[in-house]
């Protein structure tokens, strides 16, 4: 990338691409050297695309400190509960495992949830439930997934009710960090963002 002729081959490239593979490029961008992540700033400028675009570039190619992640975990801490709406108690988040097995059949399912304290709680006892109902019926691996469920269930449900953010909350962020820094100032598209991420 230093020589001057991979830099002209890299301004060709991206100058050949539509707006929609330009646009592309910027979801799967981590890793652009330096000079690669400016030419694809200047492309996006000079063909007057949206300039969050650019911002997205920068966000996958950035090393994010604790105090990073602190703020975009706050910004989904303030935010209204996705599940029951209130908005008194600070958003975490809670990793669920369901387990169902039907003779030789097992199916097994995480699921990252967002919300206040009482709803994490609800969700993880529905997977434990569930799980404990449903999972042991299959052999072999209808009894060894439902131990796993039980105790990752257990294990998150103890994080529930964290002062601060829970390692599964700072997994979303962390994972959704590029999305969380284009929108970090319009709360209601962080609130339609993480409803998406949770379907």
């Amino acid at each position: 990338m230093s020589s001057g002729i991979d830099v002209k081959y890299i301004q060709e490239s991206y100058q050949q691409m539509s707006d929609a593979e330009l646009a592309s490029l910027v979801n799967d961008a981590g890793g652009l050297t330096p000079e690669a992540l400016e030419i694809a700033k200047n492309e996006i400028k000079k063909r007057g695309m949206n300039p969050l675009f650019a911002t997205a570039l920068d966000a996958q190619n950035k090393s994010y400190s604790t105090e990073e992640i602190n703020y975009y975990c706050s910004l989904i801490n303030g935010l209204n509960c996705p599940v029951c709406g209130n908005s008194g108690d600070k958003l975490n988040a809670t990793l669920t495992m369901e387990v169902m097995s039907f003779i030789v059949v097992t199916q097994s399912k995480k699921r990252i949830h967002v919300g206040c304290p009482d709803c994490l709680d609800k969700l993880t006892n529905s997977a434990l439930i569930k799980t404990l109902v449903l999972g042991w019926w299959g052999i072999p691996f209808g009894i060894i997934k439902s131990i796993q469920a039980i105790g990752l269930n257990l294990k998150s449900k103890r994080d529930n009710h964290a002062d601060s953010p829970n390692q599964s909350l700072r997994n979303l962020v962390l994972s959704n960090i590029v999305q969380l820094e284009v929108y970090k100032d319009n709360p209601a598209k962080i609130n339609q963002f993480i409803s998406e991420v949770l379907k």
